[in-house]
Parts: C-alpha cells; sequence; structure tokens
C-alpha cells in the first residue's frame, strides 16, 4: 500500500528518550520511597500495558507499587493494572486511598530530574528544589536525520504524549519541526491517547484516506484501534522495535530508518 500520510510518536521513535523520560521517572520514585527497587525495566514493562504513555504516571505507578504493594512481584501488579484497563484508572482502583498530593509529588519530581538545572523553568516553569541535576532531557538523540524526514514531510504529522514545550525541545534536538495544524501534543489528559480525536484532526487536516501511524507502545496501538472504530476508516500501525507481546500490527521494524527505507523503495 502506498501512503498518503505519516504520522509519527515522538519518543522512541524518532527520538531515543530511553535515558530520559523513563530515567527520571526511576529518580523521583527513589527520592520518594527510598529505595532503587524500581528500575528502568519496570518501567519499560508497564509501558507494554494501556494508560501508561506519560512517564509520570509511569512514576506514580512505580512508587505505589513500592509504597503499598511490597511483597508483591512487579509482574503480578503489572498483570492486575493490565486487567483493570491500565493508567491512573486502574492504579486508583488498586490503591482507592491514593491521594492527588501523591500524584502530584511524583510529577513534579519526575519534572525536576527531567528538566534539571538546565532546562526545568523553561519546561514547566519553576525551578527544581528536590533532585538537583542538569536534567535528563540533555539524553536524549535523534533516532531519525532531517534528510531521511524531508521526501515526505509534507505528508508527515505527529500526535505526542509530550507538553507543549517538551515538543518544542524535541524538535530543537531532532533539527526541523512540522506545523501545528499537523501536530498534537498533551494539553487535556482526556484527549491524550488512545483518545483519537487529535489523530483524526490532523488526518483531516492533511485530506489523507491511506494514512500509516508509526508508535512504540500499546497506547499507540490502542490509538489506532481507536481512529479506525470511531471513523470507520482504515489507518495501519508500523510497531517500531521489539514486539514486548504486541502481535496486532501491521508492520514492524528495527527503526524508523529501517521503515522509511522501505518506503523509499516503493514497499510502503
Amino acid at each position: 500500500m502506498r501512503y498518503d500520510a505519516f504520522i509519527f510518536d515522538m519518543d522512541g521513535v524518532l527520538l531515543d528518550t530511553s535515558k530520559s523520560f523513563i530515567t527520571a521517572a526511576v529518580e523521583a520514585v527513589a527520592y520518594v520511597t527510598g529505595t532503587k527497587r524500581f528500575t528502568a525495566a519496570e518501567g519499560v514493562r508497564l509501558k507494554t500495558i494501556p494508560g501508561f504513555n506519560n512517564d509520570w504516571h509511569v512514576a506514580i505507578a512505580g512508587a505505589c507499587w513500592i509504597d503499598y504493594f511490597p511483597d508483591l512481584a512487579f509482574q503480578t501488579y503489572v498483570e492486575r493494572l493490565d486487567r483493570l484497563g491500565g493508567g491512573l484508572k486502574a492504579l486508583q482502583q488498586l490503591v482507592p486511598y491514593l491521594t492527588p498530593e501523591y500524584k502530584r509529588r511524583l510529577t513534579r519530581l519526575t519534572m525536576e530530574a527531567y528538566g534539571g538545572t538546565t532546562a526545568c523553568q523553561k519546561l514547566y516553569g519553576f525551578d527544581p528544589e528536590n533532585i538537583m541535576v542538569r536534567g535528563y532531557w540533555q539524553s536524549e538523540t535523534p533516532l531519525v536525520a532531517p534528510e531521511q524526514i524531508k521526501p515526505i514531510s509534507k505528508k508527515a504529522g505527529i500526535v505526542t504524549g509530550r507538553a507543549e514545550a517538551e515538543l518544542q525541545m524535541g524538535f530543537e534536538r531532532l533539527g526541523w519541526s512540522l506545523p501545528e495544524k499537523v501536530v498534537a501534543w498533551s494539553d487535556d489528559p482526556d484527549l491524550d491517547k488512545p483518545n483519537p480525536s487529535k489523530l483524526i484532526r490532523i488526518i483531516n487536516n492533511l485530506g489523507a484516506d491511506k494514512p500509516v501511524y508509526i508508535g512504540d507502545t500499546r497506547d499507540d496501538l490502542e490509538l489506532v484501534k481507536n481512529y479506525r472504530q470511531d471513523t470507520g476508516r482504515t489507518m495501519d500501525f508500523c510497531f517500531i522495535g521489539s514486539r514486548d507481546g504486541i502481535q496486532d500490527f501491521d508492520l514492524n521494524y528495527r527503526n524508523v530508518t529501517e521503515f522509511l527505507q522501505t518506503i523509499g523503495r516503493g514497499h510502503g
């Protein structure tokens, strides 16, 4: 199939964030709990179920595991969250007494670690007070070069869980950007992935009939499924990276470069 629109996730697809957001979440959990039981491996595992596209939520779930389920195997903890639908709604069912203050604290600490002394003010409007690092955002590196995107740039869009300021910083790291009408960031939790409303807007703005979404998490897959269900239209899902138990995809490549090379050869 020849695609007429290419919609990308950003983190893990266009940018290597393996040592930024997850590391910030791990740092926040360690600060709150006083232990290092929750590691990047646990953070990545959470992202294989719905509702944990946002790394602030990963931090909250990680801290809850240590604070409220100290004797429960992490795999069992994740399975329970998955059966309840995933995300903070599932976590609140597991921990009914989970307070807004607890969630706010983990969120702020993760922001402090991600933005650090170099960018926390720019990104979030406050200076770090607890986790004093330079900022794990600095570890992010592009996974695709600008010249690789250029041939499809007029048909490209982005749906990301990043906030607007984080998105702009991501574009700075990538060395290119896209018009606002084909970009969606997180500005309302109810509209975040896997809600397809922003994706629908971008596809309509591109006037596309045969789009493909390129992502790397369960929430990306659910986003595409919801798009199909809500619109009755077709959209392929290209899963980037190791499958992590996800089988319901149309395409699977190790990275975006491999996908774009295949498209360039006329096989897309």
